[in-house]
């Protein structure tokens, strides 16, 4: 089978698995498929929340562990090359590290990869243009070739399939979640060390962590709550210090950072059941809405009918359900009820 026909068949399998409920069915599925075109020993694949970037879904296998305080230092305050943010914004959203014998100085590959038993990692920033929602890393141990430009041409020829998946991912059907612990909370230094975290807030990162087989850990879902840190620390605007997170049993978390003065702690990250009204602006961008679809889907989350709808925005009760079939469609739901459904 010639290449092309390899990177086809990966995408109509990526494809395929964006539908699967669980995390771990549908991270396996997919980079056995990558692996076919890029291998690999070791991936991580994540997506963010496109209403402030903040990363909303982790899935690893044999990756980067323990070390998530130390990779959400060097991916927001320290000099480094390839990072995701700024892949995203490159004209090839690939990076190769590791493996050249000239390679950049990076802490990452020796204080990081290296300590791990890895040789060279592939990053790919999953993009649009509407924006970014996500990334995959790839890492390669010692007895394989590093990786080189022409993975990086392979990867961004798969990048188009990983992105639809990751950016669909968080609205698929799951059935109705169970009953919501309480809201917890961490409180974190300057220097992101946990001067404390309740117990609530251990619970709800727990509910964050796939099962079955992905090998993500509390610990590694810490690195959403430093994010979260950082960006309330750095981000005038509070609505881009939020996070909006699907658990694999179907709730929705928001994670929110406060700036206090508590002892050494400057920034108090609470985890609690989310909001229709803090959903709405990342569903917003997830389902690809238009500024008049995002109306109608307000209106609607608000309980009021189509005539009342029509009356509001000045439309007739036609135009309205032209809108609501197309936000259906779109979320790839039948209804009203089934699209709150998997809102609430």
């Amino acid at each position: 089978m010639g290449v092309v026909d390899a990177i086809q068949r990966a995408a109509r399998t990526v494809a395929h698995a964006g539908g699967h409920a669980s995390d771990a069915d549908f991270a396996d599925e997919t980079l056995a498929s990558v692996a076919t075109v890029l291998p690999h020993d070791g991936y991580c694949i994540f997506g963010v929340d496109p209403a402030s970037g903040l990363r909303a879904f982790m899935l690893s296998r044999n990756g980067l562990d323990g070390v998530s305080g130390r990779l959400a230092y060097n991916e927001t305050r320290e000099r480094d090359v390839n990072r995701y943010a700024e892949l995203a914004r490159c004209s090839v959203p690939a990076g190769i590290l590791g493996g050249s014998a000239r390679e950049p100085p990076s802490p990452r590959l020796h204080d990081i990869l290296h300590p791990a038993g890895f040789r060279s990692e592939l990053r790919l920033a999953l993009r649009t243009h509407r924006g970014w929602w996500g990334a995959l890393s790839l890492f390669r141990e010692g007895a394989r070739r590093p990786f080189g430009a022409d993975d990086a041409v392979l990867a961004t020829r798969l990048a188009p399939a990983l992105t639809t998946a990751v950016r669909q991912r968080p609205l698929r059907r799951l059935p109705p979640g169970p009953r919501l612990p309480p809201s917890g909370v961490v409180l974190l230094d300057p220097n992101d060390t946990i001067v404390s975290m309740s117990e609530e807030a251990r619970n709800w990162l727990q509910a964050l962590c796939a099962g079955g087989s992905d090998e993500m850990t509390m610990d590694d879902m810490m690195r959403v709550v430093y994010e979260v840190a950082h960006a309330t620390r750095t981000r005038a605007r509070t609505d881009q210090n939020l996070c909006r997170i699907r658990t694999s049993s179907g709730a929705w978390v928001a994670l929110q950072g406060n700036r206090v003065d508590a002892g050494s702690a400057d920034v108090a990250v609470i985890l609690q059941a989310a909001s229709l009204t803090q959903l709405l602006p990342a569903v917003d961008a997830w389902l690809g809405l238009t500024p008049r679809e995002a109306q109608v889907l307000r209106l609607v989350a608000s309980g009021l009918p189509g005539k009342q709808i029509a009356t509001r925005l000045a439309i007739s009760p036609q135009t309205v359900n032209t809108y609501l079939r197309t936000i259906y469609r779109k979320a790839h739901v039948t209804g009203r009820a089934e699209l709150l459904g998997q809102l609430t």
